[in-house]
């Protein structure tokens, strides 16, 4: 009898091979964190570190200088709150000369992407059963190929990452009352700093129904206390919206698989407009059927609270990009009423495209772990060797698309030169202002000379 019981609880062969170290999260925790950070770093040109791009300039860096940290922390705009954007821009405007919060901007973009990643593999505790399977996971906020086009490395994007942790922390398992707290205040942050993270709230108010206990309960305080502030700003503060230009659930369903499924696998827009108009529909079909094929995987071989997790990432990544469309109407999103030639003309690598690309890619690390955990029992060493290799390439696959992805930031002024001419002319005339560009043709902001050689270490 005692044999039999120690047959039973015995490690599967393979899993008890593995020394200590390699099952301890914060081991992994580190890794990740250092791994992601580095990639960002490189996932943008050299030259593009020296922009400052959109509303890092023309509304968090104006606005801390011009009103002051206390008047803009919870100041919305454009329908909603920035909190992280808010509290970074005042830390850098207030701490870096004017000529180096570029680069200061930059840094703390990469060190959260890091910090992301580094959380998204503590947060799948509990989830993600198999190990490789939640570094992985933790990968996801580097992998996708369309981050590089101008969501790394700058505050007006940080939403996005904070979308994905808003997400995880409504799902996660925590280990302790303390650990709950500390991601109920995370789930705050994010949700201050997303307005789409009101999508977040089926997720919490379902898991209410079966788990009330003290770190879900911090979570949702977390989360509905976010997200109402959020609706609040948006309700007394609205987001001016286009009238008269109709986009429609087809519209949104193509537009998805254009902007969030496509470009996963190529990163080449012309190469995609070329696909598009060449074999249509097709073409998205062809695209979609991974994922497709990796959530039935996890549907069926994986457990309850597994399906219930990953279907809300799923719900998650279709209704965020839906809910861009909707709220930034335009003619050329009608997606679907586009066909052959028409694809040339239409945009096919929106941004938006970006935070839904990163809840479809969770599908691979489930499907991964469902696998190993259902093969093995039988296949140990064949199941996690077999998976883990095949989750690499395609993960390597994707990653190296990015470089395919142009960054918008490429044809934007180099912010150290602008500053360098903005001392020059303020020394001439010190009660003027000067004008910085923030988007080539789009975005200006004029800061007061008197701003600008307080706060600029340069001089002529």
């Amino acid at each position: 009898m005692t044999r039999t019981t120690a047959s039973v609880v015995r490690p599967a062969p393979g899993a008890s091979r593995l020394p200590d170290w390699t099952r301890r999260d914060w081991v992994w925790v580190v890794v990740v964190f250092l791994v992601v950070t580095v990639w960002t770093w490189f996932r943008i040109p050299l030259p593009d570190h020296d922009v400052v791009w959109a509303e890092d300039g023309v509304i968090f860096l104006k606005e801390q200088i011009e009103r002051g940290t206390l008047a803009t922390l919870l100041h919305p705009y454009a329908g909603y709150q920035h909190f992280l954007p808010r509290v970074f821009s005042a830390a850098v405007v207030e701490w870096v000369p004017l000529e180096s919060y570029n680069r200061a901007v930059f840094t703390v973009c990469v060190v959260f992407a890091g910090l992301t990643a580094a959380a998204t593999y503590r947060l799948t505790r509990g989830i993600i059963r198999w190990i490789p399977g939640r570094v992985l996971m933790s990968l996801v906020p580097v992998a996708v190929p369309l981050l590089s086009l101008e969501i790394i490395g700058n505050f007006a994007d940080l939403h996005t990452y904070c979308l994905w942790l808003a997400a995880w922390v409504a799902l996660s398992k925590p280990a302790s009352k303390i650990e709950g707290v500390l991601w109920g205040v995370v789930a705050l942050i994010a949700c201050l700093t997303e307005v789409q993270a009101l999508l977040v709230v089926p997720l919490v108010v379902v898991r209410l129904f079966w788990d009330r206990s003290i770190p879900v309960l911090a979570i949702a305080a977390g989360t509905l206390i976010g997200v109402g502030t959020q609706m609040f700003s948006w309700l007394t503060t609205p987001r001016p919206i286009k009238e008269g230009v109709e986009i429609g659930i087809p519209d949104v369903v193509v537009g998805w698989l254009v902007n969030a499924v496509l470009p996963i696998w190529n990163g080449h827009r012309e190469t995609n407009s070329i696909l598009l108009a060449e074999y249509g529909w097709k073409i998205l079909a062809l695209a979609v059927l991974p994922f497709v094929l990796a959530t039935l995987a996890a549907l069926v071989f994986d457990k309850g609270y597994q399906r219930f997790a990953l279907c809300g990432l799923l719900f998650i990544s279709a209704a965020s990009f839906g809910g861009s469309l909707l709220v930034n109407p335009h003619e050329s999103f009608q997606y679907a009423r586009f066909v052959g030639p028409e694809w040339f003309l239409v945009p096919i690598d929106l941004r938006y495209g970006a935070a839904a690309a990163l809840f479809v890619l969770a599908a691979l690390p489930f499907a991964a772990s469902s696998l190993v955990m259902r093969f093995s029992p039988r296949f140990p060493v064949l199941s996690r060797t077999v998976v883990l290799v095949l989750s690499t390439v395609v993960l390597g696959y994707i990653a190296i698309q990015g470089p395919e992805v142009a960054s918008a930031k490429t044809m934007a002024k180099p912010w150290s030169a602008q500053v360098a001419a903005a001392v020059v002319a303020c020394e001439a005339a010190p009660e003027s202002s000067y004008t910085f560009e923030s988007a080539p043709g789009i975005r200006y902001f004029d800061l007061s000379c008197s701003d600008v050689l307080e706060r600029a270490t340069l001089r002529p």
